[in-house]
């Protein structure tokens, strides 16, 4: 049996905007699966500290108001999303998790929690430049095409939003497991190590290459 089938959490988050060390999380979502299958989901919505921007509004659709009318008082939902999944004792996936998981330790040590130290990170982003490392067009690492090129078909109404995204990543993940069985059959804690030493290979590819790119015009 793999770890896959023991269970893991698909985990997303909707935010403020993409500065880790300073933006907010407006909402968060997580998805338990087990033996493969999702059986169960909680969400959670934010009443945060400062502005949604509108640009940030128009990707995700909470606004201020909502926020501020409808969301959960910011420290007890972050507490609670910490407790949630470290209390799982199971492996959390993040599509992206470096931004994700980034994000969400910011915001706790903000409020004066603890990050989520120990807590295995599985990142589908990672195991897929791995995996298939020539992928050819623009913008086709994103989330929506990688889960098309994994052969998932979802509707346009199911993109966005925070369950929406963590129920797509959790998907993502056991289509990876199925085409790539060889890589999940051994330790998560392994498989975590290999996807942190593939990040950092990956990472550094990424800035060699763009040393070789010629300054941008003024």
């Amino acid at each position: 049996m793999s770890w896959v089938d023991v269970g893991f959490i698909a985990f997303d988050t909707e935010t403020t905007g993409v500065d880790i060390a300073n933006d907010r999380i407006v909402s968060a979502a997580a998805v338990v699966y087990k033996d493969r299958v999702e059986v169960s989901s909680q969400e959670w919505l934010i009443k945060v500290d400062v502005d949604i921007p509108e640009s940030a509004s128009a990707v995700h659709g909470i606004t201020n108001e909502m926020s501020q009318s409808q969301g959960q008082d910011q420290f007890a939902a972050l507490k609670s999303i910490r407790e949630f999944l470290v209390a799982s004792d199971l492996p959390v996936v993040c599509f992206n998790s470096s931004f994700d998981r980034g994000i969400l330790d910011a915001n706790l040590e903000r409020v004066g929690l603890q990050p989520l130290v120990g807590v295995i990170d599985i990142c589908p982003y990672v195991i897929d430049k791995q995996m298939d490392k020539y992928v050819k067009g623009k913008a086709q690492r994103r989330l929506q095409p990688t889960v098309a090129r994994y052969g998932l078909e979802i509707s346009e109404d199911d993109w966005h939003g925070a369950l929406a995204d963590s129920r797509i990543t959790g998907l993502l993940l056991l289509a990876q497991a199925q085409r790539y069985p060889q890589q999940f059959n051994g330790e998560v804690g392994e498989f975590a190590q290999a996807i942190g030493v593939w990040r950092e290979e990956q990472d550094a590819s990424f800035k060699a290459w763009l040393a070789t790119q010629p300054p941008l015009s003024s």
